[in-house]
């Protein structure tokens, strides 16, 4: 999901190389005990209140996830799905993959013939009922509540069904994103009938809405009621997907009843790398960002990238660059999901390949385009993100989404349930790219019950095997490098935790062939790509982070303030 920047933020961003933020950052803050960062200030505070009441950190993400539900339907939503990674107290880990499903009936071909019969229409893979994957998120949060949370689910649920039901003031990146949609409602008038829950509610019938506006959601509160008192048998059968699977029916959609019962959440074992002298614990495919990580992060060693940043910043920028092009290259040709396809994850993340990849790096040029990547492998072979912390020392951290702003705008008005369009990030034709210009091989095509590739990279760090760093992102492709950029600020560049959030962030993913910034970057920046022949775009696009860092006294947390987040302290 794209996501703008504030004006007064630009200019943190170009202030200097690493800016010099104030203690009382609104979007900082430092606790002793729990902390909870997510791009929502009432989700964090949703968090917060239930650690402080005595729950762990699995309870209070449950209960950050259904908020967020509530007040962010632009990135999230019990109609979407997501990732998460639990590391405990005593070293487990708990991995889960609560990402959507293709339907049975889904096919290869099916957008293709869809945007065959109606060529002037909105495309079918992005908006409109047969966009929409088999949600996960609900089964997701549900699992893990019952498996290692303390709290009953009626008590994490109650914050989001008051947030509904009573309703609450919307932000500036609500009211952009409502802004951006009514464009496509605009420019493709039928959706105001086949899709006019979000239109009426969300988008209040083209009326543009004021920051600070209350919004209510009394459907919604009805389904979060219906859960918090059922569990997902709530959701998964009965009347609620007796709902999803009529309104697929009468708008062309694929999912069923049986979709729905079939629905089950993936246990995955986690991938786990070094970088210098820290552990990182990241999402397996399909997952993709874990992979880019590991891949991109290699490279970066190989190259002796802390060295490099002492000795000449400019160099680094450049390595950096180049590393995310050999890394998005080989999520573009060797991708998908792992059920179904054979990924090379031993080879793609060896130390072996990338010092291979880093001894073709020129580090005065850039390549071309083709020559990124493993075109050949030996034989052997928009989103939110939230990152916890308890007093016991227990981390989580999620990442979750319906894809694009408000999903596919198709939605079950009687629940106030808006659905995903997930099924865009599978290939949804060969011929081009998906909406947020990624190209992606056939292992990513549509199947049955399959999962789709994604950027995801909820992302755990040790150092000394203790938690360091947590974080991930928001923002399609751009998660993975705003990621990166965050964590390579704080590992390598020496920032803290507020310099590091507040840089101005490149992103390059191998196709289409130029760097994008959030903001305008530091002249110094532009200078050192621009002379090694990058493509600058003046196009703004960024990635949102939410991070907690450990320090000496206990941790601080950053909601990334290009969305408005705001975190919060048990």
């Amino acid at each position: 999901m794209d996501h703008s920047t504030p004006a007064l933020f630009i200019t943190i961003l170009i202030a200097s190389q690493a800016p010099a933020l104030a203690q009382s950052t609104p979007w900082i803050v430092k606790g002793e005990r729990g902390v909870v960062a997510a791009d929502c200030p009432h989700a964090s505070q949703v968090g917060a209140d239930i650690l402080r009441a005595g729950g762990n950190a699995i309870d209070a993400a449950t209960a950050v996830s259904f908020a967020l539900s509530v007040t962010r339907p632009q990135s999230t939503g019990v109609g979407g799905g997501g990732f998460l990674i639990a590391r405990f107290a005593d070293g487990r880990v708990f991995v889960q993959d609560f990402r959507e499903t293709a339907p049975a009936a889904a096919t290869a071909n099916m957008f293709v013939r869809a945007a065959e019969r109606s060529p002037q229409g909105a495309s079918p893979a992005v908006y409109g009922h047969l966009a929409v994957g088999v949600p996960g998120l609900v089964a997701g949060r549900c699992q893990a509540l019952a498996l290692h949370g303390t709290m009953p689910l009626d008590k994490v649920i109650a914050p989001a069904v008051k947030l509904a039901r009573d309703g609450f003031p919307i932000d500036q990146h609500y009211v952009e994103s409502a802004a951006e949609i009514r464009k496509v409602y605009e420019s493709h008038p039928e959706l105001k009938e086949t899709c006019g829950y979000v239109w009426r509610t969300h988008l209040a019938d083209g009326r543009p809405r004021n920051v600070g506006e209350t919004l209510v959601q009394p459907q919604l509160a009805r389904l979060l009621e219906t859960i918090a008192r059922e569990g997902p048998e709530g959701f998964y059968r009965g009347p609620v997907a007796q709902a999803i699977a009529e309104e697929m029916r009468r708008h062309g959609g694929l999912i069923t009843e049986q979709d729905l019962a079939d629905y089950r959440v993936k246990s995955r074992e986690p991938l786990r790398f070094r970088y210098r002298d820290f552990s990182f614990i990241a999402m397996p495919p399909p997952s993709s960002g874990g992979v880019a990580l590991a891949e991109a992060l290699h490279v970066l060693e190989a190259l002796d990238f802390q060295g490099v940043v002492a000795r000449d910043p400019g160099l680094a920028w450049h390595y950096q660059v180049e590393a995310f092009k050999h890394a998005f290259a080989d999520r573009a040709r060797w991708l998908g999901d792992a059920d179904f396809v054979p990924i090379p994850l031993s080879w793609l993340m060896s130390e072996v390949y990338a010092r291979e990849l880093a001894a073709n790096i020129n580090p005065f040029d850039i390549s071309d385009t083709n020559s990124y990547g493993a075109i050949q492998l030996p034989n052997d072979g928009g989103t939110s993100h939230f990152s916890i912390v308890d007093r016991l020392g227990n981390v989580v951290v999620s990442t979750e989404s319906v894809n694009t702003e408000f999903g596919s705008l198709a939605a079950i008005e009687e629940w106030g349930l808006v659905l995903n369009n997930t099924m865009d990030d599978f290939v949804t034709d060969p011929r081009r790219p998906n909406a947020y210009g990624l190209v992606q091989s056939m292992r990513n095509a549509v199947a049955p019950g399959k999962r789709p590739l994604s950027s995801m990279v909820p992302t755990i760090i040790l150092q000394d095997d203790k938690p360091y760093l947590m974080l991930g992102a928001s923002g399609g492709p751009r998660i993975i490098t705003s990621v990166l950029d965050v964590l390579l600020n704080v590992l390598d560049r020496g920032f803290s935790l507020e310099q590091a959030m507040a840089h101005a962030r490149p992103h390059h993913q191998w196709q289409p062939d130029e760097v994008f910034f959030d903001a305008e970057p530091p002249a110094p920046l532009m200078s050192a790509l621009a002379s090694r022949g990058h493509q600058l775009t003046s196009k703004r696009k960024t990635g949102i982070v939410q991070a907690i860092l450990r320090i000496d006294n206990g941790w601080i947390a950053a909601s990334d303030p290009r969305k408005g987040g705001r975190p919060a302290a048990e």
